[in-house]
């Protein structure tokens, strides 16, 4: 080659290189976010970088980028720091491999290193890995990570964030942490739809947290701090309004809502008909409401789970806690009865307001708490958790009723090697209740109950951080007495009526799988469950083409005690995914099937003592319940403010609904009185929360229908028509304001406003022995007016920190709550009477027409 054309050639190549070398310290756009290796690789592969790799052999890490734009070198210096693969310069290209790291197991228990209880879903995250897991209800972990030293950041609503270095030299570290409440965290409810970032993050769509930490205490009727009230701030629950029993979760009845006190179900929440729970607030760690998505762990309900969870005691130090106020007096005690092993929480309650009524009023309620634990090793703990409570009221006619829950819970939680949690429960509940009427000539004294025996077992096995399997077992024993009735007295004319009891056995297994991919998260999931039904006594068989009565019976068939009389089995998917758009907003859907094999047996709206719990049978089918729900969840202004808004739609075949006149007081056949109809319940939710300032306080919107259809060949309701369930509200918004004026002075606010419900008028009268009795149509088809009601509250400290910021042994505050705050007479229901001309009047009822003003005080030490 003459030496004229050497030199072209060498020019060129050497023009080559400096531009492929220029080519690698090129800035990039790459734009501030969180993005995964693969993600990162595109972008460079797209501005020309020459790179190989193969997808399916890269780390999963999320990488956050803080820089607009970065030079080559910069960025691949970043994947090789943050996700740890391996970059190979190959000439103008490069060869990425990822060889994946051994991975050491890091668990333990987060705990408040005050008192020692265990912290429910505190975050317990890996800085330099990205990477991070919740505790679950028992307060464990299990964090999977590299050998080496790692940075960890605790994390938990109320609680100073703890920072941790340390290094990881074993395939399983035992490390339990205890983090510091904040000084001006005082103990009150707090309602929060998520906890921060968690309403992204999280795979169960539609959850609702209520905490016991707060800067302000909301005002609750009478003072009293309650956490069903407080669940009715959030949107999709609700009450049938003021003296109403239970919660209506998205349009379901109150007996679709399967309620859990540390594992022990929970049939009749309420004292004093509905408005107080029972739950003593002083004794409650944590409180979820799972609306949406229903884990596969969880069954046996058509609407939601509530799950209640006991605090432990104080591991550390003793204390009491109580309180006073026009309703009721309260008393905590709870201390370590071995240190930093085993702690105990005994917890009682007594009403007042028996003490201001008539001599001979012998209305009022009472309960207590117990709650003892043993942490024999690391790898051990024992709990038992007990409640008895009971409430009793007479009215003028002396009508006396007296009804009560009583649970025990044994828990055994165990660790199995590295990955394997267990928790192991037997559970004992029971619901009584008993009536007495003295006045009347057929006197008499009736009684019902409903015990169950459970036992059951949870097993999480963690795979890594980014996958876990969740699975179990469980067996109820279920004993129903529908009632009994007996003469009051040798003077009565009552019969002795004993219905048969009920016997059941409702079981089943479940196995889920949870899991994040990038961008998604995802849980999925079936439950097997099934029915025995083995209650001895006779069952009716009916003519077909007659409905069901005491003439068209034509058979009898007659079951010996633990003979199966009927058995159903039902498969339950749930599956939800989460697709994380940015770290402040994800995109959620759901699906939940669920069988509900128990029944309430009720013709009034909402339900009462005398109510009667029902196995499914050869006659009332299981409850089947579809929910199907999407949402958009978002944080911003760096998680000042969290947001989202939910859709749902939900249906429900076999609803137990009662025929028009229905008589369901001791009837020993009330298939009679029964018909099964379809249910559809539809709607968005709205919330829109701010988490920081002095300010603080959120907004909830709720857009509803709940509607049934009855329509039965011989007893259909409103002609077959889809109409208004008793728990249908159109519009239903709540505004809650907190704010904090100093460290010893806070005031809020509540204000509530909802559609009226639906109720049946009647459209005509007649004469019954004297007694006008109505005469019903179309059922549903006339509106209460709406209800609206605002509520303010004072809360003040006294001296409670000392000048060095901590604080004193002895700590109280008043709270002055003004409940109905403009006396709102809000309609309840509506009362017929006769008049002096014999004319039947419509009044209008309301539980509370004026101001309702409380003072309740407060103490710890």
């Amino acid at each position: 080659m003459p030496n004229n054309q050497k030199g072209i050639f060498l020019g060129l190549m050497l023009m080559l290189f400096c531009i492929g070398a220029t080519a690698q310290t090129t800035s990039i756009e790459v734009g501030r976010g969180t993005y995964f290796p693969s993600q990162l690789l595109e972008i460079l592969r797209s501005e020309g970088v020459i790179i190989a790799y193969s997808n399916d052999k890269l780390p999963k890490t999320p990488i956050k980028i803080t820089k607009k734009s970065l030079e080559v070198d910069e960025l691949l210096d970043i994947l090789v720091r943050e996700s740890g693969i391996t970059v190979t310069q190959k000439g103008n290209a490069y060869v990425i491999s990822y060889l994946p790291q051994i991975q050491y197991s890091l668990k333990g228990i987060i705990t408040d290193n005050t008192s020692g209880e265990v912290l429910i879903g505190a975050s317990i995250f890996a800085l330099d890995l990205n990477a991070g897991v919740t505790s679950n209800h028992y307060g464990y972990y299990s964090l999977k990570m590299p050998p080496g030293e790692h940075i960890i950041r605790i994390n938990y609503i109320g609680y100073e964030p703890y920072t941790d270095t340390l290094f990881i030299e074993s395939t399983s570290e035992n490390k339990d942490y205890a983090i510091t409440p904040r000084i001006e965290e005082l103990n009150e409810v707090v309602v929060s739809a998520y906890e921060p970032n968690l309403n992204i993050e999280s795979t169960i769509p539609g959850v609702n947290t209520i905490n016991l930490n707060t800067k302000g205490q909301l005002p609750y009727f009478l003072g009293e701090v309650d956490v069903l009230q407080g669940a009715t701030l959030l949107p999709g629950i609700n009450t049938l309004g003021e003296d109403a029993n239970g919660l209506s979760v998205r349009g379901g009845s109150v007996d679709q809502n399967l309620i859990l006190l540390d594992e022990a179900t929970v049939y009749n929440p309420n004292h004093l008909y509905g408005m107080i729970s029972i739950f003593n607030p002083e004794a409650v760690n944590k409180i979820e409401v799972m609306k949406g998505y229903i884990p596969p762990s969880y069954g046996g309900r058509a609407s939601a789970v509530m799950t209640i969870h006991q605090k432990e005691g104080n591991y550390e130090s003793f204390h009491l806690t109580g309180g006073i106020g026009i309703v009721s007096a309260r008393l905590i005690a709870e201390g370590p009865l071995k240190k930093e092993v085993s702690s105990f929480i005994l917890s009682a309650r007594q009403s007042l307001f028996d003490l201001t009524l008539d001599e001979n009023s012998t209305n009022y309620f009472h309960d207590f708490n117990l709650k003892t634990n043993w942490k024999i090793n690391p790898k051990n703990t024992f709990y038992v958790s007990g409640y008895l409570g009971n409430d009793r009221s007479t009215n003028v006619f002396e009508t006396d009723r007296i009804w009560g829950n009583r649970n025990v819970s044994l828990r055994w939680n165990h660790l199995f090697g590295q990955k394997v949690f267990a928790n192991f429960s037997g559970i004992y509940s029971q619901y009584n209740y008993k009536i007495t009427q003295p006045r009347e000539a057929a006197s008499f004294i009736g009684k019902s109950n409903i015990i169950d025996h459970t036992l059951k077992s949870d097993w999480v096995y963690v795979i890594n951080n980014q996958n876990e399997l969740n699975f179990g077992s469980s067996s109820i024993l279920h004993s129903l007495q529908p009632g009994q009735r007996i003469p009051y007295d040798e003077n009565s004319s009552a019969d002795t009526l004993i219905l048969d009891s009920e016997y059941g056995t409702e079981s089943a297994f479940y196995l889920s799988h949870e899991g994040n991919h990038e961008k998604f998260k995802f849980s999925y999931g079936a439950r097997l469950s099934s029915l025995f039904n083995f209650s001895p006594g006779e069952v009716y068989s009916y003519e077909n083409d007659l409905p069901k009565s005491d003439e068209s019976v034509i058979d009898t068939t007659d079951y010996r005690k633990f003979q199966v009389r009927k058995h159903f089995i039902g498969l339950e998917p749930r599956a939800s995914l989460v697709y994380q758009w940015t770290e402040n907003i994800s995109t959620k859907i759901s699906y939940s099937k669920t069988y509900q094999y128990l029944h309430l047996i009720s013709n009034t709206v909402t339900p009462t003592p005398t109510d009667i719990w029902k196995l499914s049978d050869s006659h009332t089918a299981p409850t089947i319940s579809r929910h199907y729900s999407a949402g958009l969840f978002f944080n911003f202004n760096k998680n000042k403010y969290e947001a989202f808004v939910d859709t749902y739609f939900k249906t429900l075949d076999n609803l137990v609904q009662y025929k028009n006149g229905a008589d369901l007081l001791f009837n020993d056949n009330p298939e009679t009185e029964l018909v099964n109809g379809y249910g559809r319940n539809y709607g968005m939710e709205f919330f829109l929360k701010k988490n920081q300032g002095r300010l603080t306080g959120w907004l909830s919107y709720t857009l509803s229908r709940s509607e049934i259809k009855v329509n039965d060949l011989f007893e259909p309701i409103n002609n077959g028509h889809y109409y208004p369930s008793n728990f249908d509200r159109k519009h239903d918004i709540s505004f809650v304001g907190i704010y904090e004026f100093s460290k010893r002075l806070f005031t809020s606010f509540t204000f509530n406003y909802n559609s009226g419900r639906p109720y049946t008028l009647p459209v005509a009268t007649y004469n019954y022995e004297g007694i006008q009795v109505p005469q019903y149509d179309f059922r549903n088809q006339n509106r209460l007016p709406d209800y609206h009601r605002l509520d303010l509250s004072v809360k003040w400290h006294t001296k409670n920190i000392r000048p060095d910021g901590t604080l004193k042994k002895f700590t109280d505050y008043w709270t002055l709550t003004i409940y109905n705050v403009y006396g709102r007479k809000n309609v309840y229901s509506y009362v017929y009477d006769t008049n002096e001309l014999g004319e039947t009047e419509v009044i209008p009822y309301s539980i509370f027409d004026s101001i309702v003003p409380s003072v309740t005080y407060h103490f710890r030490f």
